[in-house]
């Protein structure tokens, strides 16, 4: 994983971008947290946290950031060589709000099957449908300050309330940020058994609540009122 990883970070580099790379093991064995430490270069920092909770890791990440940019990547994944660069050529071009995604990801594991993501500029894209089904992973990049001023939700299974990367990606497309693909990028996605997500589902988990209903309510009416 880290060699992919600073592969990735070297063709970004080599681009014309600076990268620092920050690992956060949540919940981590000793043995995993070795073999990264190892591993890891005067770019890169190691954080050992006890969330239990990918949400909160996750803005634990952003909240030590330094970059104008953020990537998240998971440890359990591949991630296409051009990932990183790319995704940053293509947020440097737009000014307004955007979360990158890659265009295809490819699942093995637990589950096997592809998932192309839906750019939400594309006639494709359906605000009722993403209340429905999750459109993208959390595999995501874009500027520092769209994930400081969204965090991600937390995960609180025992309630009913998981799938915080869904609810994030539905917080903000209600709150305005378009959500766009990356062409000519992929992932390669492990699902485990005992993963959150897996429990998520066993759970019979939903999101947690959003505004997304309304921001598509309001839409409709004023489109409505045009007519």
């Amino acid at each position: 994983m880290v060699a992919k990883l600073e592969r990735n970070a070297d063709l970004a580099r080599e681009t014309g971008f600076s990268v620092e790379i920050i690992a956060v093991l949540d919940r981590g064995d000793q043995h995993t947290l070795d073999v990264i430490e190892q591993n890891m270069d005067e770019n890169s920092r190691l954080f050992a946290t006890d969330y239990g909770d990918p949400g909160k890791a996750r803005n634990f990440a952003v909240s030590e950031a330094h970059g104008d940019y953020i990537a998240f990547l998971d440890a359990d994944d591949l991630w296409g060589a051009n990932w990183l660069s790319e995704a940053a050529r293509c947020a440097s071009l737009r000014e307004d709000p955007v979360i990158w995604h890659p265009e295809l990801s490819v699942y093995f594991g637990e589950a096997k099957h592809l998932f192309r993501h839906i750019d939400v500029e594309s006639d494709e894209f359906s605000l009722p449908s993403l209340m429905v089904e999750n459109y993208w992973t959390m595999l995501s990049f874009g500027r520092r300050e769209l994930y400081t001023s969204n965090p991600y939700p937390l995960t609180d299974i025992a309630a009913g309330f998981g799938f915080e990367d869904w609810g994030w990606n539905m917080t903000t497309v209600s709150r305005g940020i378009l959500h766009k693909v990356v062409p000519g990028t992929g992932h390669v996605i492990r699902r485990r058994p005992g993963s959150v997500s897996s429990k998520t589902v066993l759970a019979h988990a939903v999101p947690p609540p959003t505004n997304l209903l309304k921001t598509y309510l309001e839409k409709r009416d004023a489109l409505s009122a045009k007519l």
